[in-house]
């Protein structure tokens, strides 16, 4: 299997339902070892703080769209998501989310997320 816009999207509807879900056992596989969230407030988790943090439910994806943009360069793919989350002491918010995936050993691991505070330019939709 080769890297390519088609199986990163599948892999990214994977993380999805895996977030939704708190599927703490797809999350460990399909983040990468060096996986990083980052906040609007410039906060990064690594991928361990994150999945605490979903498991503790301190982090909630209520609801997470279709991807609105892919991007497939070499072996790193982007993918950007509308998605509504809930952080503990904040309320439930709207996000836009660019996902950064890196290809490893035939399949897609998450890299990246990165909460953006606006809708970027590039974002079709």
């Amino acid at each position: 299997m080769q890297p390519s816009p088609l199986t990163l999207l599948a892999c990214c509807d994977q993380l999805t339902v895996a977030l939704v879900h708190r599927d703490i056992c797809w999350l460990n596989q399909g983040l990468a070892v060096t996986a990083k969230r980052h906040s609007r407030q410039g906060i990064a988790q690594t991928k361990y703080d994150w999945i605490d943090a979903i498991q503790n439910e301190n982090l909630t994806y209520t609801q997470i769209g279709s991807p609105t943009h892919s991007q497939v360069i070499n072996h790193c793919g982007r993918v950007q998501v509308e998605a509504t989350m809930h952080a503990v002491n904040q309320p439930t918010t709207p996000v836009f989310l660019q996902l950064t995936f890196i290809w490893d050993h035939g399949c897609w691991q998450l890299s990246q997320e990165r909460d953006l505070s606006e809708k970027p330019i590039d974002w079709i939709g």
